[in-house]
């Protein structure tokens, strides 16, 4: 957050007459002809990225990738540059299928999982799509029989030592050799993989699909008793309308299991945007599946008091409350503009490279249709404000997105508004990504991009 936006396309990438940002476009056919052409400029940039050599970082980027497509195929289904697109895409799906094969999968962590199962699932709309049966259900096979799995039986908790809360999902290796935290983030991910499982085997009509479903009850139950706990603020209110969830349950008192520090280093009142969305998307795939949970919970007497209507109602309340809070919390007043919380952790030097990410896992959520119906908030102008900011301040020759794209006044400005929202917070304006490659940078910059610039295709639907 520390470029100024001072480049009002540069020489127009596309030599169109008149130098024109999305905001100043007059008609929604001038709007929609600039959004392509970025679109197809942004991919075209991605292409020569997105092949680094991090696991979870490459799962993530390429899941930003596949909603990206969805969302130019949905709004040029017929154009023959979209089409050359997904097909693209097809045999990068393929070369990534042999970069996850390649890992070694007792050496990596129970998150790394989470994010490629989640995009393994994007995958195989994507393949099914375009008629490719053979790699979809490679992909399929890969979120359950791997992805899943690997979290189910070597980072879920299900002893019956944890305090204040049992079992929940520790951030290990897959290997078992170090247990890790139970950070949010690695919550979240089992959550949303699991719902999203269930989701997609039930409309396939594929059978099996109950131990997704009680995984997901599982986590949700964590959550909900980690937020029924408001001693600890694991969800905090805004002195404003609004909550977020914090990056870690963190108890201080005796015969606590959640006390630990490090894995990363934590600090006091720590958010990440990231985790906002992710726990907003679980959270609507559970409205989406409450009457099967209902039949499933009564059926196996797991809970047979279970009620789905106090259950949607509490849901419902639970994502309007997060709305409200990237709302106010994470929207500088100033300029409209979505931002990461100004907290050390996340931007700092051990993490900052892992954390950068947030803002685009957020809104790829948040713009999803079926969540931005449950919202209660329009972000409509604010994620095209931030892809504005990020399109503005590129690097015009190669069209490469950065991780800072707002002026430093008004970050300033922001963190004062955090600060009086929140409590506290960090003087934090750049990303500190000192131990991360030029590569392995530039794609997750992109995919940041990507993800804002998805979004704000979607809208087009809307005018």
């Amino acid at each position: 957050m520390f470029i100024k936006n001072t480049t009002l396309f540069g020489a127009s990438l596309f030599s169109l007459p008149l130098l024109m940002t999305l905001s100043s476009c007059k008609s929604s056919s001038s709007s929609e002809k600039v959004l392509k052409n970025q679109a197809v400029s942004a991919f075209n940039r991605f292409k020569s990225v997105w092949n680094f050599k991090d696991f979870w970082k490459r799962g993530n980027t390429f899941d930003a990738c596949l909603v990206f497509v969805d969302a130019l195929q949905n709004q040029w289904p017929d154009d023959s540059e979209i089409i050359e697109i997904q097909k693209e895409v097809e045999d990068m799906l393929k070369e990534n299928l042999e970069f996850f094969h390649s890992y070694d999968s007792g050496k990596l962590w129970a998150d790394d999982f989470g994010w490629w199962g989640l995009m393994a699932l994007n995958a195989r709309k994507h393949l099914l799509k375009i008629g490719n049966i053979e790699l979809a259900n490679a992909y399929l096979k890969l979120s359950t029989d791997l992805c899943w799995e690997y979290k189910k039986k070597t980072a879920y908790d299900n002893s019956d030592e944890g305090f204040p809360v049992l079992h929940g999902c520790r951030n290990g290796d897959a290997n078992g050799e170090s247990k890790g935290v139970k950070n949010t983030v690695t919550n979240v991910l089992l959550f949303l993989l699991s719902s999203r499982i269930y989701r997609c085997l039930s409309e396939e009509g594929i059978a099996n699909g109950d131990k997704y479903l009680d995984m997901a009850y599982k986590q949700w139950v964590w959550f909900d008793e980690w937020f029924n706990l408001k001693d600890f603020e694991y969800l905090k209110k805004l002195d404003a309308e609004g909550v977020l969830v914090q990056e870690r349950p963190m108890a201080f008192i005796e015969g606590s299991t959640y006390i630990e520090k490090i894995h990363p280093p934590w600090a006091e009142g720590w958010i990440w945007s990231g985790d906002q969305g992710m726990l907003v998307a679980s959270l609507t795939d559970m409205l989406a599946i409450a009457d099967d949970l209902d039949a499933y919970l009564k059926r196996t007497n797991i809970n047979p008091n279970f009620d789905s209507g106090t259950f949607k109602s509490k849901i419902n309340n639970l994502i309007e409350n997060l709305a409200k809070g990237i709302q106010n919390g994470l929207i500088a007043n100033v300029d409209g503009i979505m931002r990461e919380a100004p907290c050390y952790s996340s931007f700092g030097p051990e993490h900052g490279r892992d954390y950068l990410a947030g803002r685009g896992i957020m809104v790829r959520y948040l713009a999803q249709d079926e969540i931005k119906k449950h919202l209660d908030i329009d972000l409509t102008d604010n994620i095209s404000k931030t892809f504005e900011a990020i399109w503005n301040t590129r690097d015009i020759a190669t069209n490469q997105f950065k991780p800072e794209f707002t002026a430093i006044e008004n970050d300033k400005l922001y963190i004062e508004q955090f600060t009086q929202l929140w409590g506290l917070a960090d003087d934090v304006y750049q990303w500190n990504l000192d131990k991360m490659k030029e590569k392995n940078k530039n794609g997750v910059c992109q995919s940041i991009g990507l993800d804002f610039l998805g979004a704000t295709i979607r809208s087009l639907k809307e005018e």
